[in-house]
């Protein structure tokens, strides 16, 4: 037992599990900081949004009052350097939305913050113990793996609120045809749904009640979620309220219309799993054999970055790889 001990003691194998633990301490004290104190200011700004502009300086400073005590000067003022600087870029802006289609309690500064500081020492401390390929490889899945993360459940999210339009439109036309007017039965409807329904028509009835029209509250709400459907049936609300009809019935054969596109993309997307499960495999294939060579010959592989013509085919096969990915993704989507 204790030939095994000193065997493991400063080999690699002890070093990676050091930088382990280390970067899984730092992480855990990012987002313990992260979602407990972004989460009610996240709240906060979420519910006001649809009511008048936020003014960021007078944010920036209560935010500094009630996080002075939990993060030092240095840290605050960094994240307020990055929010600025995504701000003038647009990024801020697009990172706001993603967090916010995602569901996710977490203001878009510390995100841009956190996430490359917290993959640059994560990278740099396996580059010591690993080398420096094992530290760029961490690096980059530290780097992407949130946002994929994020993007993956904003997809989830979308997809849900798409499938659950057609039934909410229907409930919302027999609501009206039993006596309720167009508000009493979005309040109806928000009552019965599931999430992310149920909140987002609840943050529409809100507004309503404070004084915004319903039609300019939907089609916030159609664009908050990229639903290219809620902002036809909202035109049609429209051209309702304007010539006048049976608006019931115009939700009943909206509704019908998108359930019928829903079962005609659910249709397209079986047939295009095989080309999909073919993209993931041969997009897998480069990468896994580079990983499982480098396991089993790290020397042989090593040499690729030390040769120039080793550079070049790595980053060659690289870019090919990404090419591929996305030229099978445009071949098995489909438009519907």
């Amino acid at each position: 037992m204790n030939l095994l001990a000193a065997g493991f003691i400063g080999s690699d194998a002890s070093k990676m599990l050091i930088a382990a633990l280390v970067a899984l301490g730092v992480g855990g004290a990012v987002i313990m900081g992260v979602v407990i104190f972004g989460r009610q200011q996240a709240r906060i700004e979420r519910h006001l949004a649809g009511y008048e502009p936020l003014d960021h300086a007078t944010s920036s400073v209560k935010q500094g009052d009630v996080l002075l005590d939990a993060e030092s000067r240095m840290v605050q003022q960094a994240v307020e350097m990055t929010r600025d600087f995504a701000s003038r870029s647009g990024l801020l802006t697009k990172t706001e939305t993603l967090l916010e289609q995602a569901d996710l309690p977490v203001r878009p500064a510390e995100i841009l913050f956190y996430v490359p500081t917290f993959a640059v020492v994560l990278g740099l401390l396996f580059s010591l113990a690993s080398g420096p390929v094992m530290g760029l490889i961490v690096l980059c899945v530290a780097l992407f793996f949130p946002y994929g993360f994020i993007t993956r459940r904003r997809a989830r999210r979308l997809k849900r609120f798409e499938q659950q339009l057609p039934d909410t439109l229907g409930l919302l036309a027999g609501s009206m045809r039993a006596g309720f007017s167009f508000l009493q039965g979005l309040e109806a409807v928000a009552d019965e749904c599931q999430d992310p329904m149920r909140r987002e028509l609840q943050r529409v009835f809100t507004e309503a009640r404070l004084g915004r029209p319903p039609e300019e509250a939907l089609e916030d709400m159609a664009a908050r979620m990229s639903s290219a459907d809620l902002g036809w049936a909202v035109m049609a609300i429209r051209i309702q309220r304007e010539v006048g009809g049976n608006l019931a019935e115009l939700l009943d054969t909206v509704a019908e219309t998108m359930s019928q596109r829903e079962r005609l993309r659910r249709e397209v997307r079986a047939l295009t799993a095989e080309g999909r499960f073919s993209a993931y495999i041969l997009s897998a294939m480069p990468p896994g054999f580079f990983l499982m060579f480098y396991a089993l010959q790290p020397d042989y592989m090593t040499r690729l970055f030390h040769e120039p013509l080793g550079v070049i085919a790595v980053i060659f096969g690289g870019l090919s790889t990404v090419l591929g990915w996305f030229w099978l993704q445009k071949i098995v989507t489909i438009e519907v």
